[in-house]
């Protein structure tokens, strides 16, 4: 029959998360003895995400420079 071995039972995971392509991956601070801990645990953070969206200035027209050098 087999057995588990102690590494199994010692196995911890860790979980990140990836909100889009442009970010990098964030990793919970917390490690997890499971692999069903660590989904709950992400969806319990994503469930609480605050989301703040703000107005950008209003992007002015480049100015046009022209330089004239002397020869």
């Amino acid at each position: 029959m087999f057995a588990p071995s102690l590494e199994c039972e010692n196995q911890m995971y860790s979980a990140w998360i990836k909100i889009d392509d442009s970010l990098p991956w964030i990793e919970l601070e917390e490690a997890f003895r499971t692999k069903a801990e660590a989904q709950k645990a992400v969806e319990e953070r994503l469930s609480k995400i605050k989301i703040k969206i703000s107005r950008l200035p209003k992007q002015e027209k480049p100015i046009k420079t022209t330089i004239k050098m002397r020869q």
